[in-house]
């Protein structure tokens, strides 16, 4: 058996390295097929979302219920089967130019795919009754997997559930696994027994529902083999990614310190490696679908079904591409292109400003528990510019402060936030959790807050909205005149029609929008900032939200790298759980000249950061 893999390996090995431009081309062609069709479908469905929606921009939640929506659920299954068909295309011309090739004929990329495409109903069929069968096998599982988590995990905020880890978490999390590994197993069975169906739809005259059933019967007798062969490959597709990716990795941490002189130099070296990572990952993706073509055919043959090479024979004299010294020049040439592009984007990306505000997320959180009195006078001491609290309201209208729906988090104990009076609520410990020090500490009041800071450090109020507010908008308006902080606090939510409502309640008071992911276009928004995932936070995005007169920032940013690289970006302001790392950080990076900041920014992009202190709520 052992013998047999080998042979099999070498064979496909073989025929790659001696033909390995048709099956690149064949990659590519494919490749630009799912761009072409994919952009504007995304562009399509976002704006659909959009007119489906009454504001402007659809953010975090927004966009999750629409994917759990009827209309999303049917994009997402339509986007996937398009992914999947756009595969089987690919591996069916790939199939084609391998079977060619090792008959000994030639199959130029024209005339791989018009024989694909001689064959594209029947293959199109194909792909809809797969899809149609991967569907029937998910959706049940995935329908159980869901129920567990509504029954076990939705009593309390989620935030708890992932941070105290409950046994119920445990147990639920460790039945959902069960189940997908159920999933996975019956999917592999399935996916094997169903190997060879493409290459009958290819190269016979069965019909694409009878494929199916047509190719577990040919590997009934071997299904041990195969998927021992399907193994070796599987390993050798991860060995090769490893390689490549990991070499051109390693390459940057070698070549870059010998550019340290020369900030163009440098630059030119940063974009050289970012083609390479894209080259690499091309290469990989474009020899893992071509091994797999061959791996396919090899199967089949194996399985007795022979190959008719009759309609190849035709076009033999078809020249193939071959490697010339006008093709390695153009490549170079487009190498260097690439190089220079990436570079330049590098450039534009990067600004020298220092003017960053510093907002402390739910105070001094990295230092004190969040949202009490503790963390926000730690955060005035270590020099903030800004505090960041989230508030709600008690039963008897009272205005606190705590992120979480209730208190499972950061008590144990399970009571609503808005189910509690405020006698109740303040007798809740919600210092403990973070240390022996912290006991006692009890949920502030907002209007606690805003005398802590009068004079000491601006505040940025988050209105955090569980489906029980009432009157929250109003009431943090009057404390906040109340205690003559208007010129020094700005309010903000995740939900935009709250901050309307702000807005239409006091029209001049500095108001933003926070979001994790968006689509539609922010800057229109009615908002004088955004916060802002730092995933979201690129050159790009800063930029055209800046020209719009909007503040941008980013949260939430606790270690050394992040922090040079979002203020390399030139955002506004980072919200960061250690305000006095971030002050730290600014004072350094002051001292730093161009080509230093440069390297720190380029360091995040290729993969290098510092380690990160863990931390129990990573959630706006």
């Amino acid at each position: 058996m052992t013998n047999n893999v080998k042979h099999i390996g070498a064979k496909i090995s073989n025929l790659l390295r001696t033909n390995i431009w048709q099956f690149l081309l064949i990659h590519v062609c494919y490749i630009a097929l799912g761009l072409i069709l994919f952009a504007p479908l995304l562009g399509i469905l976002s704006r659909l979302m959009l007119r489906l929606s009454a504001t402007p921009v659809l953010a975090d939640m927004d966009i999750l219920f629409f994917i759990l929506s009827p209309v999303g659920l049917i994009a997402l299954v339509l986007f996937g089967s398009l992914l999947i068909t756009i595969l089987i295309f690919e591996q069916a011309s790939m199939m084609t130019a391998y079977t060619a090739l090792g008959g000994g004929l030639k199959a130029d990329l024209f005339q791989t795919l018009r024989r694909t495409a001689s064959k594209s109903l029947k293959i199109f069929i194909f792909s809809v009754h797969l899809v149609a069968r991967l569907l029937l096998i998910v959706t049940p599982f995935l329908a159980v997997a869901f129920l567990i988590y509504w029954l076990t995990l939705t009593d309390y905020d989620i935030n708890y559930y992932l941070s105290a880890q409950p046994p119920i978490f445990f147990a639920a999390a460790g039945a959902i696994g069960v189940i997908l590994l159920i999933l996975t197993i019956i999917l592999v069975r399935k996916l094997l027994s169903w190997s060879l169906t493409l290459p009958l739809i290819i190269f016979t005259e069965v019909t694409p529902g009878a494929s199916f059933q047509k190719s577990f019967k040919l590997f009934a007798d071997s299904k041990k083999a195969v998927a021992l062969i399907m193994v070796g490959w599987a390993l050798a597709t991860l060995v090769l990614g490893f390689l490549v990716l990991g070499s051109v990795q390693l390459l940057g941490w070698h070549i870059l310190p010998l550019f340290y002189d020369s900030m163009n130099a440098l630059i030119i070296a940063i974009g050289f490696l970012a083609a390479l990572l894209t080259i690499g990952n091309f290469l990989v993706t474009a020899l893992t679908a071509a091994s797999f073509s061959g791996l396919l055919i090899e199967l089949y043959k194996r399985a007795g079904q022979t190959l008719n090479l009759d309609e190849f024979s035709a076009r033999s004299e078809s020249s193939g591409l071959r490697l010339t010294s006008k093709i390695l020049v153009g490549l170079l040439v487009c190498g260097t292109v690439v190089s220079i592009l990436v570079g330049l984007w590098l450039i534009q990306g990067i600004q020298t400003t220092d003017d960053l505000t510093i907002v402390a997320h739910r105070g001094a959180a990295g230092k004190a528990p969040e949202n009490t009195m503790a963390s926000i006078r730690q955060a005035v001491e270590d020099q903030t510019d800004w505090v960041e609290i989230d508030v709600q309201e008690t039963a008897d209208g009272e205005v606190v402060v705590i992120h979480d729906s209730d208190f499972m988090k950061l008590s144990g104990v399970g009571l609503k936030v808005w189910e509690g009076t405020l006698e109740q609520v303040q007798q809740i410990d919600v210092g403990s959790w973070f240390g022996p020090a912290f006991a006692g500490e009890r949920v502030p009041t907002l209007r606690d807050v805003l005398k802590e800071l009068r004079g000491r450090a601006k505040l940025v109020i988050e209105l955090k909205y569980y489906g029980h507010d009432e009157q929250l908008e109003q009431r943090v308006v009057d404390l906040v005149e109340e205690m003559d902080m208007v010129e020094d606090t700005a309010i903000m939510s995740l939900k935009y029609d709250a901050v309307e409502k702000v807005r239409s309640l006091r029209p001049d008071w500095k108001t933003g929008l926070l979001s994790a992911q968006v689509l539609g276009d922010m800057s229109g928004l009615d908002v004088d900032f955004l916060a802002v995932n730092a995933g979201m936070a690129g050159p790009a995005f800063i930029r055209h939200n800046q020209q719009a007169g909007k503040q941008v920032f980013v949260w939430t940013v606790n270690d050394k790298m992040s922090m040079f690289k979002m203020m390399s970006l030139g955002v506004d302001g980072i919200i960061t759980d250690e305000p006095e790392l971030a002050r730290q950080v600014i004072a350094e990076r002051a001292e730093l000249n161009s080509v230093e900041r440069l390297l720190i920014h380029a360091a995040v992009i290729l993969g290098k950061s510092l380690p990160q202190k863990s931390y129990r709520d990573n959630s706006p």
